[in-house]
């Protein structure tokens, strides 16, 4: 294409403009460009970040993490609730065994369910899960390490849609279904559990069993296993 050719479609496209407006209308264009990229960018981000996973997988188990819980915690007044229950362990001595969050997770199950991830149970309930921790604590712990809470209290809807008949003691706030953080594997679990509960007997009343692979049960409200 020719020069002259050239400077026939610059003149069509800034006909009659003086070279100084016309080089104001490219800067301006060129920011304006700019400036979309950038909130486009930025939007982007936002969205990005809105998609953030809720949860982890522990083990094969899928469980509700702390980008999760931060969410729960600003609706309504469940951060003055809990903060009542981290008081509450506190003055019990069983603070640490696990954080709080954990105690509120219903379950790995709650996106299938579409039910909240986290629940917290009625004040009234909160002395049942006290001689679970202190048996967590002081026997099962020390026999096959740090555990994960994959399941503490559950709500009547997530129970009723999971399995109404079973496990009714998440509903008390009394049972928690666990997994090892170790590698131990299901069949030296399973010999580990058994010898726990037989040792510790009925005046324990400690439910134990396992529920899928190294996923296991506890509770104090009821001496049996499965």
């Amino acid at each position: 294409m020719s020069a002259g050719n050239s400077f026939t479609r610059f003149e069509t496209l800034f006909p009659h403009k003086p070279p100084g407006q016309t080089v104001n209308r490219v800067v301006v264009a060129v920011l304006g460009l700019v400036l979309s990229g950038l909130l486009f960018a930025l939007w982007l981000h936002l969205f990005l970040s809105s998609q953030e996973k809720s949860y982890t997988v522990q083990r094969g188990y899928r469980l509700a993490n702390e980008a999760a819980f931060n969410q729960f915690l600003r609706q309504g007044n469940n951060r003055s609730r809990i903060q009542a229950l981290d008081q509450w362990l506190r003055e019990r001595g069983l603070a640490g065994i696990f954080p709080t969050r954990e105690l509120l997770r219903q379950g790995d199950q709650w996106l299938n369910l579409e039910e909240a991830p986290f629940a917290i149970p009625p004040r009234d309930l909160w002395p049942n899960i006290a001689k679970t921790l202190t048996l967590v604590r002081d026997q099962l712990i020390p026999l096959i390490g740090p555990v994960t809470v994959v399941s503490a209290y559950r709500t009547n809807s997530y129970q009723r849609k999971l399995a109404p008949q079973k496990h009714p003691h998440h509903r008390d706030f009394c049972g928690l279904d666990l997994i090892p953080k170790s590698h131990i594997g299901h069949r030296e679990l399973a010999e580990e559990l058994s010898a726990l509960h037989a040792r510790l007997g009925p005046e324990s009343r400690a439910g134990m069993g396992l529920i899928d692979g190294i996923l296991f049960h506890i509770d104090t409200c009821g001496y049996r296993t499965w």
